[in-house]
This record gives C-alpha cells, sequence and structure tokens, in this order.
C-alpha cells in the first residue's frame, strides 16, 4: 500500500497548485488610456473622447471609403480583447490585426448591436476599420482595451435578443425602466430568470443609449433590447404625441411587436402618463389598442402573414388602480446579486443614466409615481387571486428556463 503513497500525494499537490493558479488568475486592465492611437488622415483629433468615460462625447473618423483607427499597446502588454461602445451602427465595420505585415480582419459587425466584444488574445496592436465603397463615418462613444487576464464583469456581450418573450415591458425612454418599474428587470429577469424583453420606444441620442445598454447590463440583462425607431417630442397631449410620432406606425409597431415575440406578460406606463409625458400616454395607448387587435388577422395583415396573431394572456398597467399588485422592492433579496435588494440593484442600474442625475427623477418606491404599484388590465387566463406575481395563473412556457 504505501507504494501509491508518493504518487497519490504528487497528484493532490498538482491539484491543489492548479486550483490556486485559476483562482488567483488576474483580472484583465483597462489599458485604453495608456495605449497609442493613430487614425486615418484627417481623423486624429478627439481621440482622448474614447476613453474619458463621458458619453456626452464621441470619436468620429472623418467620413471616407477606408477609415480607420489603429491601437498599440503600451509596451510588454497584450491583449485580451476590446470592448466598442458605438454612436452609430455601421455594418462595415471590423477588427483587424497584423499578419506578415497585412491587415487581417479577426472580427466584426454581426447585427445592430451599439456595444461590442470582440476578443484579442495576445495581440499587441490592431485597428478599428471600415471599408466601403462609399463614404461613410466611424463613430465611437468609447473603447476599452483589455490587457491579459480574466474578462471583468462589466464588459458587456449582449445575446441575441429573445424571440419569444416571457415578459414584454414596454416603455419610452431609456431610464423609465428603473424610474417607474423599479426592481422588475433585475427581479423577473435575473432572479426569477425570466425572458424579459425591454422595448424602448424612443431611439434616443447616442449619449443616451449607451447609458441605456450599461444599465441594463448592471440589472442582469443580457438579451439585448428593443430600441425603437420614434424620436421624442415633449407633450402633455396625447393627441399631439401621436401626431409627432405617427399614430399609424407606432399602433402598428405595438401590433407587430405583439405578434412577434408573443409576450405572455405584458407591462407599461400609467395611461394618464405617470407625471403626464404624451409619450408615456401613447405607449399605453399603442399597447392597449394592440391588446384588442394584435389576434384578429385582419389588422395588420403583413405582420399577421409574417408572425401569425397573438393573444396576450395578461397587461399590467403601472398605477392602475384594478386589481393590484404592490411590490416590496426594498424587502426583496436577490439571490442572485449577492442578496442585495430589488431596488438597490435597480437604483445602480438608473446611476448608469449619467447624462440624466442632475434631473428631479429617482427610482421612485412611494408618492404618485410609486415603482411599486401596478393594476392587472387584462387577463384571458383568470382572475389574480394571491396580488403577488404577474405570472399568476400562467403554465411556464416549455424550453424557458424559470
Amino acid at each position: 500500500m504505501t507504494r501509491y503513497k508518493f504518487p497519490l500525494l504528487l497528484l493532490l499537490l498538482v491539484f491543489l497548485l492548479l486550483l490556486c493558479s485559476s483562482s488567483l488568475a488576474e483580472e484583465a486592465r483597462d489599458l485604453t488610456s495608456e495605449c497609442h492611437f493613430k487614425a486615418s488622415k484627417g481623423s486624429g483629433r478627439n481621440v482622448h473622447s474614447l476613453y474619458n468615460k463621458n458619453y456626452e462625447y464621441y470619436w468620429q473618423a472623418d467620413r471616407a471609403k477606408n477609415n480607420y483607427l489603429e491601437v498599440h499597446l503600451p509596451e510588454g502588454e497584450t491583449c485580451s480583447g476590446v470592448q466598442i461602445k458605438w454612436a452609430q451602427i455601421n455594418p462595415n465595420w471590423c477588427v483587424e490585426i497584423k499578419e506578415n505585415d497585412e491587415w487581417v480582419k479577426v472580427g466584426g459587425y454581426e447585427g445592430n448591436y451599439l456595444t461590442t466584444w470582440t476578443p484579442l488574445p495576445n495581440v499587441t496592436e490592431f485597428r478599428i476599420a471600415s471599408h466601403n465603397r462609399v463614404s461613410e463615418y466611424l463613430r465611437i462613444n468609447e473603447i476599452i482595451v483589455l490587457s491579459a487576464g480574466e474578462r471583468p464583469d462589466y464588459i458587456q456581450i449582449w445575446e441575441p435578443t429573445y424571440e419569444k418573450a416571457d415578459l414584454l415591458l414596454v416603455i419610452a425612454h431609456p431610464d423609465d425602466e428603473y424610474i417607474f418599474f423599479g426592481g422588475l428587470i433585475p427581479y423577473y429577469g435575473t432572479e426569477l430568470g425570466k425572458d424579459v424583453l425591454v422595448a424602448f420606444i424612443n431611439e434616443s441620442s447616442a449619449t443616451r443609449r449607451t447609458e441605456l445598454l450599461d444599465g441594463l447590463w448592471t440589472a442582469g440583462q443580457r438579451s439585448y433590447p428593443l430600441i425603437g425607431k420614434f424620436y421624442d417630442r415633449y407633450t402633455h397631449d396625447l393627441n399631439v404625441a401621436y401626431k409627432k410620432l405617427g399614430k399609424e406606425k407606432t399602433q402598428r409597431y405595438m401590433i407587430e411587436l405583439f405578434r412577434h415575440y408573443k409576450p405572455e406578460v405584458v407591462v407599461t406606463h400609467d395611461i394618464d402618463g405617470e407625471y403626464g409625458h404624451g409619450v408615456h400616454k401613447l405607449c399605453a395607448d399603442i399597447v392597449l389598442n394592440a391588446l384588442k387587435k394584435s389576434s384578429d388577422p385582419k389588422y395588420d395583415k403583413e405582420s399577421a402573414e409574417t408572425y401569425g396573431t397573438w393573444d396576450v394572456p395578461k397587461c399590467y398597467i403601472h398605477l392602475y388602480e384594478d386589481n393590484q399588485i404592490i411590490f416590496d422592492w426594498h424587502g426583496t433579496k436577490l439571490s442572485k446579486f449577492d442578496g442585495r435588494s430589488a431596488f438597490e440593484v435597480a437604483d445602480d442600474a438608473w446611476h448608469c443614466h449619467i447624462s440624466q442625475q442632475e434631473t428631479e427623477f429617482m427610482v421612485y418606491t412611494d408618492g404618485p409615481y410609486d415603482s411599486q404599484v401596478f393594476g392587472l388590465y387584462r387577463s384571458i387566463v383568470g382572475p389574480d387571486t394571491k396580488h403577488n406575481d404577474f405570472f399568476e395563473n400562467l403554465i411556464p412556457n416549455e424550453g424557458s428556463v424559470k
């Protein structure tokens, strides 16, 4: 028996060493400010805006057929990858590395993602380029060049938009998802594992779109949201909002969303627009209109033919007075967020909207805009009796994570 003791001890020692080396792996560092940048002709100005953590400004290459931004890492450092936060989608962008003095594509456009991640292991230089027969821009809010090491949690690697939603959250503007809906996203989307699809009606600015993605990532979202193409217009009048954004276009858009993503539950703004914002009212109104029409093939025949019809089982409206659910975002502790409350996670996500921090808004958990109060506007699966869950009476969808 003793002749096996030494080999067994040696194997145990090797295992412990491997375990320790794995646990001690260093997290990759942000090297961006230490890198040297070289841009295509006429595009070298404002390079500092790539890493100043201020989304109000972006770097832009001059409009050209072949523009680029070279990135050279500090001496002695190698790369693990680059996060790019785009100010504008460019379907012809790519990331290239040097091989035998030639630039070779190793990553690039794979869909309309405004924040992208490209792995670049052991690379010391690379470039972000755009190749097209017509002149176009490269516009970037921020890049994060990471050293070798473990990828930090804040690096965003977005998964495709859900094809089938458990819950569709329809909101007007970036940051409304926390101000008026509180801990809904981290609670249902991460803690309970529901497929929560967030649909923003307004396209918003490049700044706010980047903040939007930072916030959703912080709240635990990994499936890319829907960002509408309707430009915001401030008004307290629903009819004016419809006139500015287009009544037929917005109503058809919502019918199409219902049919495409077939949500079990839809949640949206107060019918009166919380503090009276016309686009909040519009969100609620197009949802109520789509609830009536998305199951009828005679409305918007094109989307009916493409996706089929859909009868949404349940719809909740913020602050609606009937059949209410009142959540406790402060008291709801989330194991997926180390025991922090749903409010704390939502508040962190809200603070990602840096451009909005000097407004009077916050994540409301009391008062007239309380993000914890919702009413059941519609159900085809029976009335709520427990009044503690949007998914009461619903059978979990086969194949979705619950």
